[in-house]
């Protein structure tokens, strides 16, 4: 009867100290992470016999200490989180999508294709058809890796990447022929582009209202990002398709002989993450330029990667991971101005940080996963002294094993 009594307070401490623990693990390996970067960046800015607390004065000074820089840093990161999303979306079902670049640049024709045939609607009823074109374009793009891989077993790695130089080719034909400009000056020269945009389907600035420069271009699309990271942690943590992703990410095995359809859910997944890629360019075709350029911007695909692991593939984690890059790509500006230190470092800092909190990141997991076994077994022990005085079975010790595991294993997210 004693040990009945101490297995319910012992449960419940290891319910508190475990997510606390998964807490302070995980902020400790961020900072530690952060002092690895910053530490090995000092001494490439002392290489070049500059100061480094003016340099990362500096950086400081471009982005966070005034409203014009912290909505440019805001403006950046926004393409970010959405395509930071994508990857991670596939990433929890065991999956490498890294086609989002050629998603968003699919979205892109898709959106400009919709504000040209659809520009006689109205103005916020445009832009909320010309976003769900954008999706339904990465969408599509997404749900080609999505069928090879599920039907013929084709690596999505390389699918993605093959399809990301189509749709390359297929923008380029897009404002070579059907979506050229019709409307150029008389005696003027234009370079490749879309016509312009109606004003009523453009993505309106809200940097005003904080007293941001219109130059940054903080749109709200910066909180429609937020919002989407949000929504994708209650779907991957509070959903059933979210416990079948993680489930076929852990152990495909596994998932199949608990009767989960593994092929379902890797294509929902492709068609999650394509509809987060069709976001990526709408800031600048929407939000910046106000039509579809050939010199668009690229590789936002490829960053969203990089914003992923550092990131450690948490949604919420993703929201502060896209404003760390976005601060450090702001940088460059300080370094052109203010110093010495060529605007490569930013892209070896950058480096540095992922490649430091991947592995604080793993060391921190591992160590955790370790602590939260051992007290699930300590746990567990009680739980069968309590079950036998009262002819219970094993369940007790399995229920806290299979909670130490989710607790450890999903530490990230």
């Amino acid at each position: 009867m004693a040990t009945e009594g101490l297995a319910a307070p012992v449960a419940i401490a290891k319910h508190r100290s475990g997510w606390v623990e998964t807490l302070v693990g995980q902020l400790l390996a961020l900072l530690a992470s952060l002092g690895i970067a910053l530490l090995a960046g000092s001494l490439l800015i002392i290489a070049y016999g500059e100061s480094p607390i003016t340099v990362y004065s500096s950086i400081l000074k471009y982005s966070v200490e005034s409203a014009d820089g912290i909505g440019y840093v805001l403006a950046i990161a926004t393409p970010l989180i959405f395509s930071a999303l994508a990857v991670a979306v596939c990433f929890k079902g065991g999956m490498f999508n890294i086609g989002v670049e050629g998603q968003y640049l699919v979205a892109m024709v898709t959106a400009a294709w919709a504000e040209a045939e659809l520009g006689f609607l109205p103005g916020p009823i445009l832009v909320v058809v010309v976003l769900i074109a954008a999706m339904l374009g990465g969408m599509i793009w997404a749900a080609i890796p999505g069928i090879l891989k599920v039907k013929t077993g084709a690596h999505e790695v390389v699918t993605t990447i093959m399809l990301n130089g189509i749709a390359v080719s297929l923008l380029a034909w897009a404002i070579n022929f059907p979506l050229k400009f019709s409307n150029a000056p008389p005696g003027q020269n234009v370079d490749l582009r879309t016509d312009q945009f109606p004003d009523g389907g453009l993505i309106g600035d809200v940097g005003h209202y904080f007293g941001v420069t219109p130059g940054a271009h903080l749109s709200w699309l910066f909180f429609l990002a937020v919002g989407a990271a949000i929504v994708v942690w209650f779907l991957i943590r509070r959903t059933r398709l979210g416990y079948e992703a993680r489930a076929v990410g852990s152990s495909p095995g596994s998932a199949k002989a608990g009767g989960v359809s593994i092929g379902s859910i890797q294509l929902r997944l492709f068609l999650i993450s394509g509809a987060l890629a069709g976001l990526v360019g709408m800031q600048q075709i929407l939000a910046d330029r106000g039509y579809l350029p050939q010199n668009y911007v690229v590789f936002l695909g490829f960053l969203g990667i990089a914003v992923a692991f550092l990131g450690q593939n948490n949604p919420i984690g993703i929201i502060f991971a896209a404003i760390l890059w976005g601060i450090m790509s702001r940088g460059e500006v300080a370094l052109q101005i203010e110093s010495e230190v060529p605007r490569e470092f930013i892209i070896i800092l950058q480096g540095i940080l992922i490649l430091s909190v991947v592995i604080t990141y793993q060391i921190a997991k591992r160590r955790l996963a370790a602590r939260q076994l051992q007290r699930a077994g300590a746990a567990g022990e009680l739980d069968d002294s309590a079950g036998s005085d009262e002819d219970a079975g094993p369940q007790g010790p399995e229920i806290t094993g299979r909670e130490a595991f989710e607790g450890a294993g999903e530490g990230g997210v």
